[in-house]
């Protein structure tokens, strides 16, 4: 049992290293509904807030001359720039909030937006995908008729 335990503490980290392709409705999309969909979600127009985070088209569109999200350029994207942002009043999500982002999750969207920013439908709407079968030393172990 130790074993395993230790196993398990040396390759999980691998597991979810920064090369691993991130997913929007698994990865990005809890750090948003969580830390920035108050004031950046379906409300923002009666805030009077420009930038939405839960719409794509909006999230990437050119406002004023920046992007909140630049596909692969996360050094380019005004969201990395804000939530990173030294200045108490430049950085998101704002001191009255009461809310902040831990830097595992910074370092999650830096890396989303660096591997491309895939954008993805609500999983609610998303068809359900049979994970591949894994393939095995010995056939012999097969019981199952896959």
């Amino acid at each position: 049992m130790r074993r395993l335990l230790y196993a398990l503490v040396l390759i999980a980290p691998a597991a979810f290293s920064a090369e691993a392709p991130l997913e929007f409705n698994r990865d990005i999309r809890p750090i948003l509904s969580d830390k920035c969909n108050r004031c950046h979600g379906p409300d923002a127009a009666a805030k009077k807030i420009p930038l939405r985070l839960d719409r794509e088209a909006v999230a990437k569109s050119d406002l004023g001359g920046r992007r909140a999200i630049v596909e692969g350029e996360p050094t380019s994207s005004e969201m990395i720039r804000r939530i990173t942002a030294g200045k108490k009043a430049v950085r998101m999500p704002p001191v009255y909030s009461g809310l902040t982002l831990s830097d595992r999750e910074i370092e999650t969207l830096r890396t989303w937006i660096a591997q491309g920013a895939k954008w993805q439908q609500h999983w609610s709407f998303m068809p359900p995908v049979a994970p591949a079968i894994p393939r095995v030393k010995n056939a012999s172990w097969i019981r199952n008729p896959h």
